[in-house]
């Protein structure tokens, strides 16, 4: 779910049919009546008119929601769109700031749900072998091709990438899981 930002006069800029409100209202719905679900969602730094206060209610917003997958990017003006062609822009330096905090305070959400994650078995689409680490890898359900983590597995058997293959964690690496192949699903 992309949310891109939280605060209602900056998603109205945005031409967003949504709220502070809806959005939170969603996410307690969700996360109330899907017991493993991990939320993702991507969010936006320096748009025009966000200013310290509509940052920090963002920053605030996604330390307590803590999704277990975030993307964070700073605003980038494209001429096409309408936000291109607003004038109260955020200097670019803030922007990449205010998205590096972001990143920070997301990096350790992220620790902390990777390594509840130890013990649990997951089932894994295969995209390839690393052999720098003599290893596979790929994503489970939790995981958005090309801007979340990744799962590294070992195994005794070989895979082809769109391969399922159910996987035991036992690491955590950066923002990577570490596991172990238990069976495929060919």
């Amino acid at each position: 779910m992309a949310i891109q930002h939280i605060n209602d006069d900056i998603l109205s800029r945005m031409n967003r049919r949504i709220t502070e409100s809806s959005i939170r209202i969603l996410i307690s719905k969700l996360r109330e009546r899907i017991p493993d679900i991990a939320l993702r969602t991507t969010v936006i730094t320096g748009l025009p008119g966000e200013g310290e206060e509509e940052f920090e209610q963002l920053a605030e917003f996604v330390n307590e929601t803590a999704f277990e997958r975030l993307g964070c990017f700073a605003y980038s003006p494209q001429e096409s769109t309408p936000a291109g062609k607003m004038t109260d822009r955020v200097d670019e330096e803030e922007a990449l700031k205010r998205a590096e905090i972001i990143r920070a305070d997301q990096f350790e959400v992220m620790q902390a749900f990777n390594l509840q994650c130890e013990g649990k078995i997951l089932r894994v689409l295969v995209e390839g072998y690393d052999h720098y680490t003599d290893s596979y890898y790929g994503r489970s359900y939790m995981d958005a091709p090309e801007v979340d983590n990744m799962v590294f597995f070992t195994s005794p058997d070989a895979y082809e990438e769109g391969d399922f293959v159910e996987v035991e964690v036992f690491g955590v690496k950066d923002y990577d899981l570490l596991a172990r192949a238990l069976k495929s699903e060919r």
